[in-house]
């Protein structure tokens, strides 16, 4: 009996030293991947001149406040520690956008281990993101919609988390993702109107009990009182800018195709099978029935901007977590065919990653 006891502790033993050298594995080809990726803006960011959106950001950095007239601080704070460290380089100041996609690539590779993917699903995942037209793009340039990208991509992450575990504590990482994706870019409250709507419309709405949400609706709200202070003092002048603008862009038709644009722009065409796999295991796949709050926040988003003319890029930060869907349905498709179309499926969906890439980076969205 207790030879018995003594082989079952070693059994466990044997398969959490597997877990873990699989999770060093499975992290370690992310970062791989994410270093590529890395190595590619830098290797290339040097060919083209500043933006002239990057100018602005230049400025601002210089004259630091809790506000501006075109957007919240952080972008500015982040190009005032690059400037400190880099100088004027162009590579060096873009690295800190090299560095949000590399990370936003991390996590979405993340998310989909949470729901059960293997190594090679996750690195499906983590490359759709990396193929797709914004976030490649967003690695080429200092905006603050490299950050907003990262920031929901993060939120996202904790969503997953606490519907998968249950913990109410993972509130108070959203609240901080939100905080401070609405001091990087206030298109940050459409995403928080598909949390709201997510959460309320599933089952998660048993949460609006716990201290734990409105202690991170407080964090959110404490992180954005700087900027939300300077904006009562300025008279909300980022709103009437932000109005200006946005009228000049459907003016100038800037916002039409919007639906056009999440294949073209948001995403990447020769991917779109994956998230929109994705966005149906959220909403009606049986085991994908706890998630029902994630599909919630991306039809509500996609309906504000779509109604609100906004322009097509705006949506981009929410199919990182509908890839992760998609690639949680591809590795069961996968395991149900023979060896042989398995692998056929499997250099297909590799094929179309890199095929997509390449036409990305030789057509580069603006």
């Amino acid at each position: 009996m207790r030879g018995t006891g003594l082989h079952f502790a070693e059994q466990q033993q044997a398969a959490l030293t597997d877990s873990r050298n699989s999770a060093r594995g499975d992290f370690l080809t992310l970062c791989a991947i994410a270093l590529g990726m890395v190595i590619l803006h830098v290797a290339t960011n040097g060919r083209y001149g500043f933006h002239r959106d990057e100018f602005q950001v230049l400025d601002d950095a210089r004259h630091m406040n809790w506000g501006f007239v075109a957007y919240p601080p952080v972008t500015p704070f982040i190009e005032r520690i690059g400037l400190a460290m880099f100088g004027t380089s162009l590579v060096g100041l873009r690295m800190f956008s090299v560095l949000a996609q590399a990370i936003a690539l991390v996590v979405t590779a993340l998310m989909a281990r949470e729901l059960g993917a293997k190594r090679l699903a996750q690195a499906v995942a983590a490359l759709a993101v990396a193929v797709s037209p914004l976030p490649l793009f967003e690695g080429t340039e200092f905006q603050y919609s490299s950050f907003d990208y990262l920031w929901c991509v993060l939120i996202a992450y904790f969503l997953i988390r606490l519907l998968e575990s249950g913990n109410p504590r993972w509130w108070i990482g959203i609240g901080a993702g939100i905080g401070l994706g609405m001091m990087t870019k206030y298109t940050m409250g459409f995403f928080v109107a598909g949390v709201v709507a997510g959460t309320l419309l599933t089952p998660a709405r048993r949460y609006l009990k716990s201290p734990w949400l409105w202690g991170g609706a407080a964090l959110a709200i404490l992180i954005f009182l700087p900027n939300l202070i300077w904006q009562i003092r300025h008279d909300f002048i980022s709103l009437h800018f932000l109005r200006y603008i946005h009228a000049r862009d459907v003016r100038q038709g800037r916002a039409d195709g919007f639906l056009r644009d999440q294949f073209m722009i948001s995403t990447n065409p020769f991917i779109a099978p994956l998230w929109i796999a994705g966005l149906y295991y959220f909403s009606f796949g049986q085991d994908g029935k706890r998630y029902r709050l994630l599909p919630w926040l991306y039809v509500t988003e996609f309906a504000l901007f779509f109604f609100a003319q906004g322009r097509g890029y705006y949506l981009a930060p929410a199919y990182p977590m509908l890839f992760v869907g998609g690639s949680v349905l591809w590795q069961r498709w996968i395991a149900s065919l023979s060896r042989v179309w398995s692998f056929v499926v499997q250099a297909v969906t590799f094929a179309a990653l890199a095929v997509g890439g390449v036409l990305v980076r030789v057509h580069r969205p603006h």
